[in-house]
């Protein structure tokens, strides 16, 4: 994670949230206990700093304002703003001139009903804010499905969007230095099951057009923001190579970790390296890796694997110890090997991941 990375680095460290026991403020040098609603103690540890990052994408635009008002804030906020808001979010890939799914702004039922001829079927109703606590979302898959959005007009402006079936997940990690300058990451490959992260893998065996158009993509937002930092862009591929972008995760988004040992840097020694002014470092894949995320549930078949497996690697979130959810992600295991076709066999051979994998249609 970010705070052991820069004490390896040789930063002194500080961590604030409202959690002392989590493992982030238990490895800081410092630590300061406080609500984000705490103006007060959040002012307090921004000025107790040269310069303040974060790892998460549903921080409060104005939570962060607060920062950047008494410190450094390379990542700044208005990356941030934008991705929580789907109409800037979308208004944003248009003028990237990227592939979206149709869309329409919705403020009432007859806008569902007006829309659904020119979005389709099977259409995703969205709320415009992403952490709305009544942020709902409905699947519309035939026209008896749209009455059921009466009751979620009263709380605000939606979006109804188009699904897109889609054969392949990818995701680039980006690296953006205060001069613009970026470091792309290996494009990623993610399968998931049930919407959960199941496996993600690289090298992404991937047609050389598609590659050069995703990195045009990842360069054009790099152009287009002032966000310092690690970025992930997640992108959707049809059956036949149409790119969609799914979403920008302005933090470090959840297949990072594959390179932890998959490339010759980490996410978080090139984040690190952004914020401080250093240049980046050159990326170069070291062997094929999968990082296969596991739940509550598998803990008991893993640690069969953790006394055979001698090319697994093996890491455990804090809540593993703390959830009673069976179905909530608890780690992830590296495995890595000289085929990614070899390791992903391995895998399935186990049969820990057995169950089929979903397909998620819709874009953030």
């Amino acid at each position: 994670m970010i705070v052991a990375a820069a004490r390896q680095a040789g930063f002194n460290v500080g961590a604030y949230g409202a959690d002392e026991t989590s493992e982030m403020l238990q490895l800081a040098d410092f630590r300061i206990v406080g609500e984000l609603s705490d103006r007060e103690r959040l002012e307090d540890f921004a000025q107790r700093c040269d310069l303040v990052t974060y790892d998460s994408e549903h921080l409060s635009p104005a939570v962060l304002d607060v920062l950047a008002d008494k410190t450094a804030l390379p990542q700044g906020s208005d990356l941030q703003m934008v991705m929580q808001d789907r109409l800037l979010e979308r208004a944003f890939y248009e003028q990237l001139n990227v592939n979206i799914p149709p869309y329409a702004t919705i403020v009432s039922l007859d806008d569902i009903y007006q829309s659904i001829n020119s979005i389709g079927y099977p259409a995703v109703l969205k709320p415009i804010q992403k952490d709305l606590p009544h942020g709902e979302e409905l699947l519309i898959k035939t026209q008896t499905d749209i009455a059921q959005a009466a009751g979620l007009m009263d709380w605000g402006t939606y979006i109804l969007e188009s699904t897109v079936s889609y054969a392949r997940e990818l995701a680039v990690t980006v690296a953006r230095t205060r001069d613009g300058e970026a470091t792309l990451f290996p494009a990623v490959q993610i399968e998931r099951q049930d919407g959960q992260l199941k496996w993600a893998y690289l090298p992404a065996q991937i047609e050389p057009d598609v590659q050069s158009e995703l990195d045009r993509i990842c360069n054009e937002i790099v152009a287009n923001v002032t966000y310092v930092g690690v970025f992930e862009v997640d992108f959707m591929l049809t059956a036949n190579n149409a790119i969609y972008v799914k979403q920008i995760v302005p933090t470090f988004g959840e297949v990072g970790r594959i390179f932890d040992r998959a490339t010759s840097t980490t996410q978080f020694e090139q984040h690190l390296r952004a914020i401080a002014g250093l240049p980046l470092s050159d990326v170069e894949i070291l062997r094929p890796t999968v990082l296969a995320a596991f739940k509550k549930r598998q803990l008991n078949a893993i640690r069969t694997q953790w006394v055979i497996k001698k090319n697994w690697h093996f890491s455990y979130y804090q809540r593993y110890q703390q959830t009673t959810n069976d179905d909530d992600l608890v780690g992830h295991v590296l495995v890595q090997g000289d085929d990614v076709n070899k390791l992903l066999e391995q895998l399935d051979d186990t049969e820990i991941w057995s169950e089929p994998t979903s397909t998620d249609e819709s874009a953030e």
